[in-house]
C-alpha cells in the first residue's frame, strides 16, 4: 500500500514538473538590460528590462529561435528540452501503469505474481524516464560559453547566472520515489488467499 501511495505522489510531482520551469537564467549589464529567462518543457518565458523598456514574453521554442532577443540563450539546447518533454510524458504513462498494477496487487485483482512483477517493471521504467532527462539537462549548455550547469560569471560589465528550476529537482525526487516503490513492492510477500483466517483449536471446556 505504501508503494502504491508513493507512486501516486510521484505521478503528481511529474505533472507539476511538466508544467514548471526546468532552468532559469538571469542576466544584467549590457544596454541597461536586466532579465530573467525561464525554460519550460513547452515554452520559454522572458521578463525584464531592455534599453529602459519592460519586456514580458512567452513563446514556444520554434518561435523563440526566430524572435528571441539577445539573452545569450543557446538555441541548440532547445533540442534537449524537446527530448525531455517526451521522456517526461512517457514517465507519466509508466507511472500510471505502475499505480494500476500495484493497486491490483494490493487489492488482489488479477494474478498477484503478474501484478507484482509488472508494477516493479513499470516502476523501474519510471525511474529511468525521470532520471534520464534530468541527467540530460545537466550535460546541456543552456547559455553560450557558460562554465557549468550551475554557474555565475561576469565579464566586461555583463553578469550571467544559471541554475535548474524547481521542476528539475522534482524529477530527481520522482526517480528516488520510483526506485523506493519498486523495492517496496518486490520485497512484499504474496499472502495466499485464506492464510489470514487461522484455524482455532477446539474448545477444551
Amino acid at each position: 500500500m505504501i508503494a502504491c501511495a508513493s507512486m501516486i505522489c510521484g505521478l503528481i510531482l511529474l505533472f507539476v514538473a511538466f508544467l514548471g520551469p526546468w532552468y532559469t537564467i538571469s542576466g544584467s549589464g549590457l544596454l541597461e538590460a536586466n532579465y530573467n529567462v525561464r525554460l519550460y518543457l513547452t515554452r520559454m518565458e522572458i521578463q525584464g528590462t531592455f534599453s529602459g523598456q519592460d519586456i514580458s514574453l512567452s513563446m514556444g521554442y520554434a518561435e523563440a529561435k526566430l524572435n528571441t532577443p539577445n539573452t545569450d540563450v543557446n538555441m541548440e539546447s532547445f533540442t534537449a528540452i524537446n527530448t525531455a518533454m517526451y521522456l517526461t510524458l512517457l514517465a507519466m504513462v509508466t507511472a500510471l501503469i505502475t499505480i494500476i498494477c500495484m493497486a491490483a496487487f494490493v487489492f488482489n485483482k488479477g494474478k498477484p505474481n503478474t501484478m507484482k512483477l509488472l508494477g516493479g517493471l513499470f516502476g523501474l521504467l519510471t525511474f529511468f524516464l525521470a532520471l534520464v532527462p534530468a541527467l540530460y539537462f545537466m550535460s546541456t549548455g543552456f547559455v553560450e560559453n557558460s562554465s557549468g550547469f550551475w554557474f555565475s560569471q561576469s565579464a566586461l560589465g555583463v553578469h550571467l547566472s544559471g541554475s535548474p528550476g524547481y521542476a528539475w529537482y522534482l524529477m530527481i525526487a520522482v526517480a528516488i520515489i520510483a526506485v523506493i516503490s519498486v523495492v517496496a513492492i518486490l520485497i512484499k510477500k504474496i499472502v495466499p488467499e485464506g492464510a489470514s483466517s487461522e484455524k482455532l483449536p477446539p474448545s477444551t471446556n
